[in-house]
């Protein structure tokens, strides 16, 4: 065979697989519509998992003062498998989400001079050795400087390296979320930031971030309507 010939024919069948992969999935990078959404204690469970397929949500982040029942009504409604909720700060905290749990847990970290973090915190996985790890935070310490540094001295020790972040953190008023935001943005970026789209404070006191950006993306964000706003983004996992 002609070599001109033999060297098209295997360029044709090495992008021809390369297609075929990107079609499945294997490889190329994986975009998920996330939402971040603190619900009250008066939210409908149908309502809220309304809201997640509206979206069409793929990964949530849910902190609600509501029951176990109700956090299970709202992911078999939204069709999707529940982690939690953790109740270390006593509202659940629980994940959504369409992926492959790995693992996941709750947890309160001490901070030094008083007050704690508390968290759920969750590992998927997307495929091969690419995963997803979900957290949601609330810090109750008088020095959230110091309630960040303790976040990150976990993440430092605990997250796997090669692991996308999806992080919100619940807080009781949009300021001292804005606050916790700012103090973690030089290892994660806000969500409100994606395409260079200003803060939303009727969000109140959700705020969602990714990193690191070698692994995770945003394309969009946007306010998830209804009561209370919660925050939609469209986050792509790289290779």
């Amino acid at each position: 065979m002609n070599r001109y010939l033999r060297a098209g024919l295997l360029l044709t069948l090495s992008l021809a697989i390369t297609a075929c992969a990107v079609r499945l999935g294997g490889g190329g990078p994986r975009q998920y519509d996330a939402v971040a959404l603190l619900a009250g204690p008066g939210a409908d469970a149908a309502e809220t998992a309304g809201r997640l397929r509206a979206a069409d949500a793929e990964l949530v982040l849910l902190s609600a003062d509501r029951d176990d029942a109700w956090f299970a009504s709202v992911a078999e409604a939204a069709g999707l498998e529940l982690s939690g909720p953790g109740r270390s700060s006593g509202r659940g905290f629980a994940f959504l989400s369409s992926l492959e749990m790995v693992g996941d847990t709750s947890l309160v970290l001490e901070v030094a001079g008083g007050g704690s973090v508390h968290m759920h915190d969750a590992l998927y996985r997307v495929d091969g050795d690419r995963y997803v790890d979900l957290m949601l935070v609330r810090f109750d310490a008088p020095d959230v400087r110091e309630a960040v540094r303790t976040l990150f001295g976990y993440i430092a020790t605990d997250v796997m390296a090669n692991a996308a972040v999806l992080l919100a953190i619940d807080a009781p008023t949009s300021a001292e979320a804005q606050d916790a935001s700012v103090l973690m943005r030089a290892h994660y970026t806000p969500a409100f930031e994606c395409a260079g789209v200003p803060e939303d404070a009727s969000v109140g006191g959700i705020r969602l971030l990714y990193g690191p950006t070698a692994r995770v993306s945003c394309n969009s964000v946007r306010v998830l309507p209804g009561t209370p706003p919660g925050i939609h983004a469209d986050i792509v996992v790289q290779r």
